[in-house]
């Protein structure tokens, strides 16, 4: 019988109809309900599980952890999924017994509490856990769930109100909801795990109002493919890319959060025993250009940040600077808590969709760092392109398949025992020149963007029929008739 479930995996499993049955844990159960004020609750430690919308049973959850196989795991209903945006997986080749990548994808209604108007959303997240699954896992259950209570705090006119004149914006708020909700999200981690456990990064996307708000905290990435060009929604938060920041809050506390172990200072070269007494370029937190002093027994302490790019860490150990959770975690033979120099602070971009002159071509790519170690975003894009310019099969397909492709192109294939992606040059067979394919969990979402402009227009054409814009808002109406 399980030989059966994998030949169905390993055979996209989307394109199959097995009568699986769901769980009934539903990641959107929310929707349109409220949330009580004292969400801050004790979050209950679930059982490991993929992504509700896969609709994996617990036979096939074992079979897609397969990590000699790596089956690249998509949805068996399409319309699970809003849009029938594409959706990917595959699992590492043996780091971790589990995929602890998560994603989420919720559509409801913002019921606004002092307001008839009820404003559409629809909500897609991402997850990358590290030293195990569960706080990945919580926040794909309970991440949406805080936003959407942040965003029905705010006044109904507030929210809606996009007017240039303003000195606070709708769009505004909604930035300052989403960054207090990942402050919050961390905060329930730490109950959770009483000062230990893991943590993830977090990447959202959300649609509400007519325009996209894309949060990123730590190096998952969203890429926006619109046309021909690609650019990046979000930032990743590597030790290198925010060395100026952690080595700044350990220059500003030394004694507090160093422990007399580690030196904030950055040096050009690595300062070694012979060099004491000698004169050396350095540069402080903030400076952009060098200095010279001389090497003094405390500068040889370990840097707080060291190496470069994906390679650079925090105090030797972790390689994100933002994200959730990582209460517990030590440097290693030190005892220094390493979660102050972390931060559960997104980076927020948010425009407006109809300044796109967007295309049904045009989309979103989500992925876990997995996908972006070895696939450059302007790749993706091409990938992405070449997929969906087709006109047949179906969009709702081309999605799927679009991710399905990303994917295959960070796992590459398995030569002897090292999994190698796919040589440039096509006459050239040698495994030692093949380019290197990611051991890593990769998780990719492909999210088309004109089809929530058009469910946009139509409400808005909905609300001014029926008249139930507030007085103040109704500038976004004329602004947008469709």
């Amino acid at each position: 019988m399980l030989n059966r479930f994998k030949s169905a995996l390993m055979n996209a499993v989307g394109a199959s109809e097995l009568g699986l049955q769901y769980s009934n844990d539903s990641d959107n159960d929310f929707t349109s309900e409220t949330v009580n004020s004292s969400y801050m609750i004790e979050i209950e430690n679930k059982p490991y599980s993929r992504p509700n919308f896969l609709g994996l049973t617990m036979e096939e959850t074992q079979v897609s952890a397969d990590h000699r196989v790596r089956p690249i795991i998509v949805p068996r209903d399409l319309s699970r999924l809003p849009w029938c945006a594409g959706y990917a997986e595959c699992i590492n080749a043996g780091k971790s017994k589990w995929n602890e990548d998560q994603a989420s994808a919720i559509r409801g209604d913002l019921k606004l509490t002092d307001s008839n108007v009820t404003l559409p959303y629809i909500i897609f997240s991402m997850f990358d856990g590290h030293a195990g699954y569960q706080v990945a896992l919580t926040a794909r259950l309970h991440l949406h769930k805080i936003i959407l209570e942040r965003l029905m705090a705010i006044p109904a006119n507030a929210l809606l109100s996009e007017d240039e004149d303003n000195l606070i914006k709708g769009r505004d708020l909604v930035i300052g909801a989403i960054e207090l909700s990942y402050r919050q999200m961390d905060q329930m981690v730490e109950a959770q795990a009483q000062g230990g456990g893991g943590g993830c990064t977090a990447i959202t996307i959300l649609f509400l109002n007519g325009r996209l708000y894309a949060s990123g905290a730590g190096d998952s990435r969203a890429v926006l493919v619109c046309g021909d060009s690609q650019r990046a929604l979000t930032r990743d938060h590597t030790p290198d890319s925010e060395s100026n920041r952690v080595r700044a809050l350990g220059y500003l506390k030394p004694h507090e959060l160093l422990k007399g172990h580690f030196t904030p200072l950055e040096f050009r070269k690595r300062p070694l025993q012979d060099d004491l007494g000698t004169m050396v370029l350095y540069r402080e937190p903030f400076m952009t250009g060098w200095a010279y002093k001389t090497l003094t027994h405390s500068d040889l302490k370990l840097p707080l940040v060291s190496g470069f790019g994906k390679r650079s860490r925090v105090m030797g150990t972790i390689g994100v600077t933002r994200g959730f959770g990582d209460h517990g975690l030590k440097a290693a033979n030190t005892g220094v808590y390493i979660k102050p120099f972390l931060s559960s602070q997104p980076e927020v971009q948010s425009f407006d969709l109809d300044s796109c002159d967007l295309t049904e071509r045009d989309c979103i790519i989500v992925a876990t760092d997995g996908l972006w170690d070895v696939v450059s975003d302007k790749t993706a894009g091409s990938i992405l392109r070449k997929t969906l310019a087709p006109d047949t099969p179906s969009l709702e397909y081309r999605l799927t398949m679009a991710a399905q492709e990303l994917v295959q192109a960070a796992r590459g294939r398995l030569v002897g025992r090292a999994w190698v992606g796919k040589s440039e040059n096509v006459s050239d067979n040698e495994e030692r020149n093949a380019p290197m394919a990611s051991v890593d969990d990769i998780s990719v979402m492909v999210v088309p963007l004109y089809p929530y402009l058009c469910e946009h227009k139509q409400w808005l054409k909905t609300m001014q029929q029926e008249k139930r814009y507030p007085v103040n808002t109704l500038h976004i109406v004329e602004n947008n008739t469709v």
